[in-house]
């Protein structure tokens, strides 16, 4: 259960970034940000179905996501599938990469599960899967220092099974880091419910396991609140990170952070997680903070 935690103490983030500040080429690429395309794929991904792991809708939904980012311009080099196993059912993370100018070996991370448990899971996480596909969208021919990787998990609702195989086969090989991540950004459950006022989002911080990444992480969900501020009409909270994506990261003593809703919806792994119970504008404003973040994170050019 997430619990509301309103303080923190802003630590010193070891991790080199620039200076924050409002950055007006990254307010005109917030302004790029289409309501309507959030609308379209929130209604497409309802579409889909209910997405178990290991379901015919479930792959459905993993190449409706690919054919999103082929149309974007993406090509299939950029791609990578990750096949996985849970017991007997089969399913696949979606890894979308985008090689920064200037450290292209170091990457920014921005995730989000695409499966989903009873209902077609709009908000839990069509939101955040609409979220990173907008970004991507937007940010296509935008050079950044560095690399960005947008990934679409399954699994997430068994138990971060997509996560888990991802960061331990592929981040990681036998112990061996195969992947210098800067640090991951994590996107779930941000739909809210329509006819709540929805005007404040959770940022995630990391409060367990080392308490060498604890800082980086206090640092960077600091800058995140930042962002929401500079670029979005969001208030912003401090959330304990907990039962998501990132978590499979910060295991491994990466630097996580991300966003959750704040007036937590009920309906959830329930049949009546649909478009019509989502919050519209607040993925929308969840989408203005998520870019402009992503665009500081990553070192995005300002011209």
């Amino acid at each position: 259960m997430k619990k509301t935690i309103t303080t923190a103490l802003l630590m010193l983030w070891i991790l080199p970034c620039k200076a924050q500040n409002f950055i007006q080429k990254y307010q005109d690429r917030v302004n790029q940000l289409s309501k309507d395309n959030i609308t379209a794929n929130l209604k497409a991904f309802e579409k889909l179905g209910v997405k178990t792991t290991g379901s015919v809708e479930n792959d459905s939904a993993l190449q409706w996501i690919r054919k999103q980012y082929l149309s974007y311009g993406y090509t299939e080099n950029q791609m990578m599938e990750d096949p996985f196993s849970i017991g007997r059912l089969k399913s696949k993370n979606l890894i979308i990469t985008k090689k920064g100018t200037v450290h292209p070996d170091q990457y920014v991370i921005i995730c989000g599960h695409f499966d989903s448990i009873n209902g077609p899971g709009v908000n839990d996480n069509g939101s955040g899967t609409s979220v990173i596909l907008e970004a991507a969208r937007i940010l296509k021919d935008v050079p950044t220092d560095y690399s960005i990787k947008f990934i679409h998990f399954s699994g997430e609702e068994q138990g971060l099974y997509g996560s888990r195989h991802y960061v331990n086969e592929v981040v990681y090989n036998k112990k061996q880091r195969n992947l210098d991540i800067k640090m991951v950004f994590n996107l779930d459950q941000v739909g809210g419910k329509k006819g709540m006022f929805n005007d404040t989002v959770f940022c995630d911080e990391d409060q367990d396991g080392s308490s060498k990444n604890n800082a980086a992480s206090t640092k960077a969900t600091h800058e995140l609140m930042k962002c929401t501020a500079l670029y979005s009409p969001l208030k912003a909270e401090i959330d304990p990170a907990e039962h998501s994506d990132y978590i499979s990261f910060e295991k491994k003593g990466e630097v996580i952070t991300g966003f959750f809703e704040y007036l937590r919806s009920e309906l959830p792994h329930t049949k009546d997680d649909t478009f019509a119970n989502t919050d519209v504008m607040y993925v929308y404003n969840i989408g203005k903070a998520s870019l402009g973040a992503l665009q500081y994170f990553a070192g995005a050019s300002e011209k």
